[in-house]
């Protein structure tokens, strides 16, 4: 019989394999819309919290800012994003969707769905439903712990 630590062996690289996965497909799937994996999230984080600066959305994507400089320089080329200035702050510029990334948000969403049946091919409703409840609960678990500890640093 199999110990918990050696059924947890590996855990956190099928996540994150997993996740790599997901990403890898959504990209063939929307590859016709020339959009990125990486544009795609920002753009969902920015549909939740439009007028982002590009330090906060760095944070939210746990990416450096430099990177999200330069993500959100080739959406802005690519018309996806606008940037304007932060009337609190003359050093910062706020991100913002364009009309033209709104209306493919909803093009994004049935590929994502679409991702998600390839991901789900041969689950049943019950463990579909088993597997997502878990992973909220590892999420939330972690988050909370997460949370504390980022309290005690600062």
């Amino acid at each position: 019989m199999a110990s918990p630590r050696n059924t947890l062996n590996g855990f956190g690289y099928l996540l994150n394999d997993t996740a790599r996965l997901l990403r890898r497909r959504f990209e063939q799937k929307a590859g016709g819309y020339n959009i990125t994996s990486s544009q795609w999230r920002a753009m969902a984080q920015l549909s939740r919290n439009d007028g982002l600066t590009q330090v906060a959305l760095a944070h939210m994507l746990e990416v450096e800012p430099m990177s999200v400089c330069r993500l959100v320089d080739r959406m802005e080329a690519g018309g996806f994003v606008a940037r304007r200035p932060d009337p609190a702050d003359k050093r910062a510029k706020l991100v913002y969707l364009t009309q033209r990334s709104r209306d493919l948000l909803d093009v994004m969403k049935v590929v994502a769905a679409e991702v998600y049946e390839d991901a789900f091919a041969g689950f049943e409703e019950d463990e579909r439903l088993r597997l997502v409840g878990t992973l909220n609960r590892i999420n939330a678990n972690l988050s909370e712990v997460v949370a504390v500890r980022e309290e005690e640093i600062a």
